[in-house]
């Protein structure tokens, strides 16, 4: 009786391995990813860093002017306003035309 038993069950098992084994699992496909915006990033860093280097060598440039013999001198502050305002004007400027990370 237990030799018919395991019989049964080694031929009820090798009837199902065919089945089982032509089951085929289709991998669900990732994402797609975020393109990265590092490069960008660092490219409109770099820019805005120039910028402001510029800036202030320029204005570094109008102080140098700036001493105490000179300011006495009639004019000499709306000279100095006049060049520290063409510097923020010409930082603006550049850092407008910096390409912006998308």
């Amino acid at each position: 009786m237990r030799s018919r038993l395991a019989i049964g069950v080694l031929i009820l098992g090798l009837g199902w391995t065919p089945a089982l084994a032509q089951q085929t699992v289709t991998p669900v496909p990732p994402p797609p990813g975020l393109p990265s915006i590092i490069p960008q990033t660092q490219a409109y860093t770099a820019c805005i860093m120039n910028c402001d280097t510029a800036s202030g060598g320029c204005q570094g440039a109008c102080s140098v002017a700036n001493s105490p013999d000179r300011t006495i001198v009639a004019g000499a502050h709306e000279t100095l306003t006049q060049c520290y305002l063409s510097c923020t004007s010409t930082l603006l400027q550049c850092k407008q035309a910096c390409p912006a990370p998308h």
